[in-house]
């Protein structure tokens, strides 16, 4: 039941803050880290009686958290998933869970009422099973014998989903043309999943942080990209120290002068700054979540750069 996340979670805030949320249940999230900057997320988890996070990791979000509940990493659970085309496929666990966790699908069934002991594999089962009696045209056909080819063939069979005419809508240029002349004066900012460690979720992967990132080659680090254009019309060098403004918040980062970015441009890139994700990820680079807002989601104009003393 797909939804617009971001209205979604806007929601979710106003009810909290209107105090109609009593207990919530996090899983395999971390707003207190990711969510737009003036959603203010952590303030009102705050506020909650009751709050519990599942995930396979102790992050910003479960040390605000009453409740933590660990989770089983997907290659130690039984689920589902579906291709960009709709086709399903069955999610095997490659070992057997390393510590005492549970699965998504185990601590919904549980709050549901399905009994703390009914495992992943029989969610998962009873699912596709139900499945294969929709499709079914034969009285002989066997479940045992479809489920066995969904392993064997990595694909759900008849699963992908009816392709879906689109036109092109003749006033979108026009409305495009707009949005690329914005009045508001500065900066352009680019918000980008980092290469290496994405959105921060695998911050703690220390191969990950090894690995040099395209163009730039930078390692354990982000910092705000801008071409050698900009830098020199704003006297900034390699590694500068630059406050950057935008809106109503600040964030202090190093510069990096990368050839090929645009002009009057600055990328930032997100899964840096974690305060809890484990020893060696703590403390790493520049939160940009913290300019973030719902509107600002991917890009947004205006971002002053003022240079500071000091090299980074």
């Amino acid at each position: 039941n797909p939804v617009n996340q971001l209205a979604s979670l806007r929601e979710l805030v106003d009810a909290m803050v209107a105090g109609q949320v009593d207990t919530l249940l996090i899983i395999d999230c971390n707003p207190v880290y990711t969510a737009p900057a003036e959603l203010n997320f952590a303030e009102h988890l705050a506020a909650i009686n009751f709050t519990v996070q599942a995930s396979a990791y102790f992050d910003e979000t479960a040390a605000l958290c009453q409740w933590h509940i660990p989770t089983s990493h997907f290659l130690e659970a039984w689920s589902d998933t579906r291709a960009f085309d709709g086709t399903a496929t069955i999610i095997q666990p490659l070992i057997a869970p390393l510590f005492n966790s549970k699965t998504r699908h185990e601590v919904l069934g549980a709050l549901l009422g399905e009994g703390a002991q009914r495992s992943a594999y029989e969610y998962v089962r009873t699912y596709w099973d139900g499945y294969f009696v929709g499709l079914a045209q034969k009285p002989q056909a066997n479940a045992e014998a479809f489920w066995q080819v969904c392993l064997h063939d990595g694909v759900v069979p008849n699963s992908t989903l009816p392709a879906v005419e689109v036109s092109v809508d003749p006033t979108l240029g026009g409305a495009l043309g707009n949005m690329a002349a914005p009045a508001t004066e500065g900066l352009e900012l680019i918000f980008r999943p980092d290469s290496s460690v994405w959105d921060g979720r695998f911050a703690s992967n220390l191969w990950l942080q090894e690995l040099p990132k395209h163009i730039s080659t930078l390692t354990w680090d982000n910092a705000a990209l801008i071409s050698p254009a900009t830098a020199e019309r704003l006297a900034f060098t390699q590694g500068s120290m630059a406050e950057l403004s935008f809106g109503e918040r600040t964030l202090e980062a190093a510069v990096f002068i990368l050839p090929g970015h645009p002009d009057e441009t600055v990328t930032l890139t997100l899964g840096y700054g974690r305060t809890i994700r484990g020893r060696l990820a703590e403390g790493l680079g520049f939160n940009a979540y913290t300019l973030r807002t719902s509107d600002t989601f991917s890009f947004g104009a205006g971002l002053e750069l003022r240079k500071l003393d000091g090299q980074y």
